[in-house]
């Protein structure tokens, strides 16, 4: 029966580093999304606040996600 219990407490210390680490992995995978999320933004905000030049070129742009 000691064994069992042993064995029980070693799962149980286990699961409960690997759920750190889970989560600590999301928590940087958050952090870098909402980076990029935020310098995306600043990058369409200059995109449309350029001015297009007097004679028309560059006034339309394909873009694909």
């Amino acid at each position: 029966m000691e064994g069992l219990t042993n064995l029980m407490s070693t799962m149980s210390m286990a699961m409960s580093q690997t759920n750190v680490a889970s989560q600590a992995s999301i928590a940087m995978l958050k952090n870098a999304m909402n980076a990029d999320e935020a310098a995306s933004a600043k990058l369409m905000q200059s995109i449309s606040q350029a001015a297009p030049s007097a004679d028309g070129r560059g006034a339309l742009m394909d873009v694909r996600a």
